[in-house]
């Protein structure tokens, strides 16, 4: 085989890995959390934000986020959730 072939498949390998494969498990974590969410708990967002889910409307759901003596109420996106904690 050629040189330029085997950088070829190289180059190749390292895209399916970087790419294609973590778009597969971004899904999966989606499908996850669509699927395991509910009125109590605690999430992460992409942005850092942790909370506690109160409600969910659709695709609207409500956090509330800080200490007790600043408790902050949040509406996301469901597809702003990154994962449940608990």
């Amino acid at each position: 085989m050629r040189l330029e072939y085997i950088i070829l498949i190289i180059l190749l390998f390292g895209f399916y890995e970087k790419s294609i494969k973590d778009d597969i498990k971004h899904r999966k974590n989606r499908e996850y959390v669509y699927e395991n969410l509910e009125i109590g708990s605690k999430i992460t967002t992409f942005s850092g934000i942790i909370g506690e889910v109160t409600d969910i409307d659709g695709e609207v759901v409500t956090i509330l986020s800080g200490d007790y003596d600043s408790i902050s109420k949040l509406k996301i996106k469901k597809s702003e959730i990154e994962n449940i904690i608990s």
